[in-house]
């Protein structure tokens, strides 16, 4: 038992030894900071909604749920989504919306091609 209260003692005293070491440091935070605008309209924002959705990635950031940003289905699905954002889709998306902004939005898979092997 004495032997436990030593060994507190002393964890005690480096504790406090390192405290007294211990310098504050001191940050100035702005109390003026705005958020920067977007610069994308609405619809814009909505069709880049959908496309994220669609790419799965949404299965990975609703709720409470945690993920690991560097797992292959994470990545792959990140890639198909960053494909899609930058593909003539996002902007017809954009136009169609504009159109009928409730207008449902449905993803098709498309096959990969079938590599003809040569007898």
């Amino acid at each position: 038992m004495t032997r436990n209260l030593t060994t507190i003692g002393a964890l005690a005293f480096v504790l406090a030894a390192g405290q007294v070491n211990a310098q504050a440091l001191k940050v100035q935070v702005p109390q003026d900071v705005e958020p920067a605008r977007s610069q994308l309209t609405h619809t814009e924002v909505l069709a880049d909604l959908h496309l994220y959705r669609l790419a799965g990635m949404y299965e990975f950031t609703r709720g409470i749920n945690v993920f690991d940003a560097y797992s292959y289905p994470y990545r792959k699905r990140n890639a198909t989504y960053q494909q899609l954002r930058q593909s003539p889709q996002y902007a017809e998306l954009v136009k169609e919306l504009e159109r009928n902004p409730n207008a449902q939005v449905m993803g098709a898979r498309t096959l990969a091609p079938i590599a003809m092997v040569p007898n």
